[in-house]
């Protein structure tokens, strides 16, 4: 039925993806040609397409209880890192994609999105940049597909998962894609600074073919301006965004609150359900955003 699919990211907000297509996928045959990802969004799509979603929120939910809080002060004298996310979502990465890289690069055309600075600007000034952007885009200025960062000179690539030669290659795309200073380290691509791959912007249909057909865009935060779900004609294409129903009770970066984990899955589950029975009428999802 939608012959290309786009996960926006947002962090452990994701959760709600994965409830979602576990609700939507086996009911509409969801089996796209094209994917395109972000950040915590290439790393769910990996994992549905992998057949590995819900070991994915498992996985999250006993990390988050063994972790406790997002911030370690009593690390600030010690070798282990204040902020224990990078190891968490490296080993995540690890684990969880082990064994399921060949089914990955032989299921959809994955492509995943990576944010650069200009070349020209120094690496501390365009991370400070580059979080006032994203900052502004995401609080001030809310927008589904915002332009600021564009306009400044920054630069959204996407590579494809099928030109990953093996597992520890796609681990390295994700976590470019959802570099984040000082949460994740630092990183340089070709002298740039490289930032989270939402920044640039974080519904990431920059990956998307130019075919004919159509496509489901899956949010994982609430726009309350927009539908619940909604299309929109792009060219030859109709776009099909769903938004979650309500408030996601996780901030991008939380990996302290393994229950918050479990209701923003089961806030996508029954987002899904909505969208079936919206899809049964059909108008409803044709209908343009105000």
């Amino acid at each position: 039925m939608f012959d290309q699919v786009v996960f926006a990211g947002g962090g452990v907000r994701c959760t709600w993806q994965i409830g979602f297509w576990e609700s939507v996928a086996k009911e509409i045959d969801l089996a796209p040609r094209v994917v395109s990802a972000v950040s915590a969004g290439a790393l769910v799509a990996s994992l549905v397409l992998m057949d590995r979603s819900l070991d994915g929120v498992d996985y999250f939910v006993s990390a988050f209880k063994s972790n406790g809080k997002n911030i370690h002060w009593g690390n600030m004298f010690r070798k282990d890192p204040v902020f224990p996310h990078y190891t968490i979502y490296r080993r995540a990465l690890s684990d969880l994609f082990s064994g399921g890289f060949d089914q990955l690069r032989e299921a959809s055309d994955l492509r995943i999105g990576v944010s650069t600075s200009p070349k020209w600007l120094p690496g501390p000034i365009a991370l400070m940049i580059g979080a006032a952007i994203d900052y502004s885009d995401t609080y001030i200025f809310p927008n589904l597909h915002p332009t600021t960062a564009l306009k400044l000179g920054f630069r959204q690539s996407f590579y494809k998962v099928r030109h990953c030669s093996d597992p520890s290659q796609l681990e390295k795309l994700v976590i470019t894609s959802s570099c984040t200073p000082p949460l994740t380290p630092r990183l340089k691509q070709g002298g740039a600074e490289v930032l989270d791959g939402g920044v640039v912007d974080s519904v990431p249909i920059g990956g998307l073919d130019t075919a004919e057909g159509r496509v489901l865009i899956l949010l994982t935060r609430r726009f309350p301006q927009l539908p619940d779900r909604f299309t929109v004609q792009k060219f030859n294409q109709e776009w099909t965004y769903v938004q979650p129903s309500g408030h996601v009770p996780l901030n991008v970066w939380d990996f302290a609150s393994p229950e918050e984990v479990k209701d923003t899955f089961r806030m996508g589950i029954a987002d899904g359900r909505a969208f079936l029975a919206a899809l049964s009428g059909e108008g409803r999802l044709l209908e343009s955003p105000p």
